[in-house]
């Protein structure tokens, strides 16, 4: 009875992980000039089934939840006649007092973007240049669609240059990285939001408020799984 149950329990565990798939577009052929320094594509899409997804499944395994990628290659451009205009405008993008990224960046980038080659298989990952001063992420929640910077001036003394954003970071959490920033954007495509940093009293939490990290609480699995549930349903609908 002891080896039977034994055997049934990975099982149990693997009928009990969601999987959903990603579809990454690496934003490659726009660049972005600051503070002396050119902000263009820098990861490669071994880089992304290598290193991202892997981080980024990491930090979502406690709750079940793995993540597939779909596909991977260079996101296809619009090229509008205002480019250079838009490309301006998001790098003059900052936040307001209460912290909040200007929400016209990413109006902007979806005119730089050509959206056709969406797929309703899979959630659709922009990796993009540059997204505006301490901007490191934003998702749309409703259009399953997310954008994370490949370069980030989060977190660095004023008047500095972008750096390259890291791909992972070692725990514990100190700046952050690119693979932490998706897995966060993700958890709000998945119906999370962050918390409210003045009834805040579990820190550590990936989806931000007073010192964060990696944490998701119990009432935000539940929550993240049962969107995931219907959301891997459509997608296989679509498969």
């Amino acid at each position: 009875m002891l080896a039977a149950s034994l055997l049934l329990a990975p099982l149990a565990n693997a009928a009990a992980t969601i999987e959903l798939g990603l579809c990454v577009h690496v934003v490659r052929g726009l660049e972005f000039h600051k503070r002396g320094v050119t902000l263009s594509a820098w990861i490669s899409n071994a880089q992304v089934g290598e290193g991202l997804l892997p981080e980024v499944n990491r930090i979502w395994a406690d709750a079940g939840i793995r993540f597939r990628l779909t596909s991977v290659g260079d996101a296809a451009l619009a090229n509008p006649p205002d480019a250079a205009d838009l490309i301006a405008g998001i790098l003059a993008a900052t936040r307001d007092d209460d912290g909040h990224s200007n929400p016209e960046r990413v109006s902007m980038y979806r005119r730089l973007l050509d959206l056709g080659a969406e797929r309703r298989d899979c959630i659709d990952v922009y990796l993009v240049p540059y997204l505006g001063e301490r901007s490191q992420g934003v998702a749309a929640r409703r259009a399953e669609r997310v954008l994370v910077t490949q370069w980030s001036d989060k977190g660095q003394p004023s008047g500095t240059p972008p750096r390259r954003f890291p791909l992972t970071e070692a725990r514990p959490f100190t700046r952050g990285s690119l693979g932490r920033t998706l897995a966060h954007e993700l958890g709000h495509v998945l119906g999370l939001d962050h918390p409210d940093r003045r009834r805040q009293t579990e820190l550590g939490r990936l989806m931000g408020g007073r010192k964060p990290g990696y944490r998701l609480t119990p009432e935000e699995i539940a929550t993240a799984r049962a969107r995931a549930t219907a959301l891997a349903e459509r997608q296989r609908g679509h498969g």
